[in-house]
This record gives structure tokens, sequence and C-alpha cells, in this order.
């Protein structure tokens, strides 16, 4: 049996202020033995997904999580749409908040936005061409995303954020008003997104130093001493800084909001 394959794409110039990242599952060579693969731990993110199974089923909107979930791989596999933060609800239609810690059928919201795959794909680049396409063809209907909320939302997964009182003070904004913004846009808000940027930042470090001692990493990272990196990756991703550090293969940071300049909207 071969293994299924995860494959990312970044999406086209027109959907950059929407879309982080469109991603496949593709299934390996015998699906009656793909529910055999172990569950896949999903850390949170900031980012609302829409889920498309491969086999025709009905697409499914999984909202911002507050923490890390175990997923069993779908069988049949899965092409979807990773939004940025505060890029799926001019899609949806539905404030971010709404769907925070919860999954439902797309086609239960009424949005503009709709996806279902009549047949199957033959290739992964099929699957992921299909995804676009349904995305493009409902760009004209939908609204941009607040460029404030973005670019506030960036600045926190930066190398050195700011904190809530500064982010909402470049903003012209009081705390207050920053908080409901990013609970409309984006699900969660922007002291909790912090943590979950913090913890995102917290483990492509850890992993890619492995060496390094968990004290030192703790005060770099911004944790206020390595008891409090502890409890916030409990909280947060389910396990130890010591066992994300070494699941490189099996819980993995969102490489592509940490590392890339998001374009304004």
């Amino acid at each position: 049996m071969s293994a299924s394959r995860f494959i990312e794409r970044a999406p086209p110039a027109a959907l950059r202020g929407f879309v982080d990242r469109l991603w496949l599952r593709w299934p390996g060579a015998s699906r009656a033995r793909a529910t055999a693969v172990a569950p896949v731990r999903v850390l949170p993110d900031g980012c609302i997904d829409v889920l498309v199974p491969l086999d025709g089923a009905p697409a499914l909107v999984v909202g911002v999580m507050t923490g890390a979930v175990l997923v069993q791989p779908r069988a049949a596999g899965q092409v979807a749409v990773r939004f940025r933060p505060g890029g799926a609800a001019p899609f949806l239609g539905v404030p971010a908040r709404a769907l925070t810690d919860l999954s439902a059928p797309l086609a239960d919201l009424g949005s503009v936005f709709g996806v279902r795959l009549a047949r199957a794909p033959a290739t992964p680049r099929a699957a992921l061409d299909a995804l676009e396409a349904a995305l493009l063809g409902h760009l004209a209907r939908v609204a941009r995303p607040d460029p404030r909320v973005a670019h506030a939302a960036a600045a926190l997964f930066a190398p050195a954020p700011p904190d809530v009182g500064t982010l909402a003070g470049r903003l012209g904004w009081s705390r207050q008003h920053l908080t409901r913004a990013f609970q409309h846009h984006i699900g969660l808000g922007p002291k909790q997104l912090g943590r979950i940027a913090r913890l995102q930042r917290a483990i492509l470090h850890l992993q890619h130093a492995p060496g390094a001692a968990l004290a030192e990493a703790a005060l770099d990272l911004g944790y206020a001493d390595q008891a409090h990196m502890c409890r916030d990756f409990q909280d947060l991703a389910g396990v130890s800084p010591t066992t994300a550090r070494a699941a490189t293969g099996s819980i993995s940071p969102i490489r592509s909001l940490l590392t890339e300049a998001w374009s304004s909207p």
C-alpha cells in the first residue's frame, strides 16, 4: 500500500488577500486500508478551512480552533482551502465567531460560495485546479477582507509581535474595538490569536533547534518562563514542548503564516 500524500499550493495573486494555501490529502493506492492511518494532531492556527471530499461528499467548513484536535484522515482523500485569518468571512457570509470550534456543512451556511466535486479528480493537480477555479469563480461576489484586521493579524504572527494595547493604538482603535473586529472577522480575540501565533512560532523553533534548552527557548519566544510555555503547550496543543519538538512528522506548524509577507488586500 502506498501512503497518502499531503500537498500544498500557494494561491494565485487574485486570492492572496483571502487564502493562505490550497491543500490536498491524496489517498494511497489502497483506499480500503487507508482508514488504518493514525489520527493527525491539527494545531490551532487562526484559520478557517473548507474541506471538499474527493468522493463527492458535501463540503465541510471547519471554524477557527482554540485548541488542537485529533483528526482521522478520510479514506477517499480531500482537497481544501485554508483561508488567512480574516479571509474566510467574506466568502462564507457569516461572522467568523459563529464558527469558532465548530464544523458545519458548507451548504448550511447559505453563503455565495459553494463547491462540490461531481466526480473524483484523476490527479492531485486536477483536484487543486477544481477548487481554485471555484474560489476564483466567486471572487466577484465577495467583499475584500478588512485590511486593518489583516495587517493586525499579520503583526501577531511576526517574530516580534506587539502587545494588544500597542496593536490597537497603531490602528487608532480601542482594545475593545480591536477585540470586536477580530471576533467578527477571525473568530478569536487578538490576545487568543497572539497565543496561537506564539505556539506556532515556538513549535517551528523547537523542531529546528532540537538541542536548545527549553528554559532559554521559552524566554526567547516570549514566555515568562519554561513553566509558562509548558502550560500554554498543554492548553493549546495538548502535548508538552518536548513531545511537540520530537513529532516533526506529525505535529506541523503553518510555516506560510510565519514566513511569508502578507499582501495588502
